[in-house]
């Protein structure tokens, strides 16, 4: 039986179920169970892939998702942002939508794997409008190997604080006390990168320990499917075609970018 979304309704409606299960931290198989149904159904969902209409509806009733808002259109598209009145509450820098809806959209997130390893992280960003919290928010769709080999799903979603008093721009997670915080520059004209720095922490075999990197995010041009996005996230070496791209920006940002207080220059 033929889906009754459109694959840009699916498209919406699968960003949105990451973003859910990111803010619960909800693993696969915990949203599985909860919907009564399989893994691996719920895997190729999450791919862009067309599941039962009956499947949808279980996983939109755990996620407390309304079907309507993706049924009559999906997500707003950036005209509907540019055009909005929205104003973000003062704790996250009172700062107007229309001022910010060229953040809106998918990008392609860079950084240093948190280990000795010479290689480095690509994840993807998402960055719409939050209405019910009045702020920008973001989702970060990571995935990684654990110490046993394991293919583990890590992704975070928070909300952007912005200051009208400084250049940069805060991407927070906050999760049962734990933080994490990713701040970056803002937009220049013309740019396309947004650079700074992740502050997270990094798992060990007995213990977590504070790490860093550098970090940029590169807005993505046009429209790409989740399936094609999703594959690309990970770890990649020097095998990889952006290898040298991003090694290089990547240095520079630790050169110019991050200032160390006490470090000679």
């Amino acid at each position: 039986m033929a889906s009754l979304m459109s694959d840009g309704q699916r498209d919406a409606f699968v960003r949105r179920v990451r973003l859910e299960m990111a803010k619960g931290s909800m693993t696969r198989e915990a949203l599985a169970k909860r919907a009564a149904c399989k893994e691996r159904t719920l895997g190729n969902l999450l791919a862009g892939q067309p599941v039962r209409d009956v499947t949808v509806a279980k996983i939109a009733r755990v996620l407390a998702i309304d079907l309507e808002d993706f049924m009559n259109g999906g997500a707003p598209t950036l005209s509907e942002f540019e055009g909005g009145e929205g104003r973000a509450a003062e704790e996250y820098g009172g700062y107007l939508l229309s001022a910010y809806a060229h953040y809106v959209g998918t990008y392609f997130a860079y950084r240093r794997v948190l280990s000795e390893k010479k290689e480095f992280f690509r994840s993807v960003y998402e960055i719409d409008w939050d209405d019910e919290l009045h702020r920008l928010r973001f989702f970060e769709l990571q995935r990684f190997r654990s110490a046993n080999n394991a293919t583990v799903s890590n992704s975070h979603a928070g909300g952007l604080y912005i200051s009208p008093h400084t250049g940069i721009v805060h991407l927070l997670t906050t999760y049962q006390g734990a933080l994490r915080l990713v701040t970056l520059n803002k937009f220049r004209t013309g740019d396309t990168r947004l650079k700074g720095l992740i502050l997270t922490q990094s798992d060990r075999d007995m213990f977590f320990q504070p790490a860093v990197s550098a970090i940029y995010l590169e807005k993505i041009r046009g429209k790409r499917k989740n399936s094609e996005l999703e594959r690309l996230v990970g770890a990649f070496g020097r095998g990889d075609p952006e290898y040298a791209t991003v090694a290089e920006e990547i240095a520079a940002i630790e050169r110019s970018s991050v200032f160390i207080a006490g470090r000679v220059a």
